[in-house]
């Protein structure tokens, strides 16, 4: 069963915004880190939390660290979103999916043929089948969607045609370094 993403829960939002693996308030013991998320409660937890029995029948995601980013599990996020189209990851055997995107380092400049996220534009290892990074990549892409849905009768086909295809060059485009110089001349 896959929730369509374009109907985001309620919950997501808030869940992409947590900081997991603190340390938990509640338990003082060793290994308390919040590496768990209850969609229930929207709260984060511990594995004491979990085992406490107060969480029992509620709906629980396991959070991973991988390349020091937060991930989920495919196989427990594909039952409360459609994650189809964001790039999983191997991690410890599993498949895992990105919460938030890392933050760029160096220019960002695309070179032309290169694909990459459709709105952080990190690199995808998989272009052809992916076009997402991460989860909050594709609620952005979404929200950002219906912001701009124009009624259809407005728009003929030409239009969009025109529309897709400056999207397309502007995409593919590639960015300067800075002004050109010549050497001067000795």
């Amino acid at each position: 069963m896959t929730v369509d993403i374009e109907k985001v829960p309620e919950w997501l939002e808030s869940f992409l915004q947590r900081v997991f693996f603190g340390p938990c308030l509640h338990h003082e013991l060793q290994k308390n880190e919040l590496n768990r998320y209850c969609i229930t409660c929207d709260l984060d937890a511990c594995r004491y939390c979990i085992s406490s029995g107060f969480h029992d029948g509620h709906k629980l995601l396991k959070i991973y660290r991988h390349v020091y980013k937060d991930v989920v599990p495919l196989d427990e996020i594909a039952h409360h979103l459609d994650c189809t189209k964001i790039q999983p990851y191997k991690c410890n055997k599993k498949w895992v999916i990105a919460l938030n995107p890392l933050p760029h380092c160096g220019s960002g400049a695309q070179i032309e043929g290169d694909v990459s996220c459709d709105v952080c534009k990190r690199r995808l290892n998989d272009p052809d089948q992916y076009r997402f990074c991460c989860i909050a990549c594709k609620v952005q892409a979404f929200s950002r969607k219906r912001k701009q849905m124009v009624p259809h009768f407005l728009i003929d086909d030409a239009s969009i045609g025109n529309l897709m295809e400056a999207a397309r060059a502007k995409r593919h485009k590639r960015r300067r370094k800075g002004v050109p110089q010549r050497a001067p001349l000795s």
